[in-house]
């Protein structure tokens, strides 16, 4: 007579749990990654002897001796740097859209001042208003490009016989234009 095979019959799977095991088989006594994601991105406050005084955290010599294994000075060296890295790149891209704000705007003043000067119409504007336009274009303009400031104190124009106290250099500075050569008169 035939025998009966036995088929094995299949194990059901366990379900997986979502605390990370030990080599032994057992839930870890500590969250080291949290740890050391704690030490690398803290500042020269956190170090291993604070994390150490810490409740549910391993001892100081433990987590230094850990720290050191796996070289959480240098992981905490390069993540400061790639932080420096990224910072500086955020604020030169910052400074490059206000330099060209700010030298548009200074063309924008610098514009109105011109056409102030070629169509004055003295009930629009006096010509103290035009040298502060052009007083404030050519510094907006000089600062975006990274030059040298000229300071002239328009506090002391007050009417248009002020202006003409000032001398060709000052109303130079004013106008925010580099005076003539010499030679220029000839022409």
């Amino acid at each position: 007579m035939p025998q009966k095979t036995e088929t094995a019959k299949p194990r059901a799977a366990k379900p997986k749990t979502s605390t990370p095991k030990s080599a032994g088989g057992r839930a870890p006594k500590y969250d080291w990654s949290a740890i050391r994601r704690e030490y690398i991105r803290g500042d020269e406050g956190v170090t291993f002897e604070t994390l150490g005084h810490k409740t549910d955290y391993p001892t100081p010599g433990t987590i230094k001796n850990r720290g050191a294994r796996e070289k959480w000075v240098d992981l905490r060296r390069d993540f400061r740097d790639q932080v420096m890295t990224k910072t500086l790149e955020l604020d030169l891209d910052l400074k490059v859209e206000v330099r060209k704000r700010h030298q548009e705007a200074g063309r924008n003043f610098m514009e109105l001042a011109t056409a102030a000067l070629q169509y004055q119409n003295p009930e629009a504007l006096e010509p103290v208003d035009i040298a502060r336009f052009a007083k404030i274009g050519a510094e907006l303009e000089r600062k975006a490009l990274g030059m040298e400031e000229v300071n002239v104190r328009l506090g002391r124009i007050k009417s248009p016989d002020d202006l003409d106290k000032l001398s060709e250099a000052e109303l130079w500075q004013v106008a925010g234009v580099l005076p003539p050569e010499d030679d220029d008169d000839d022409l």
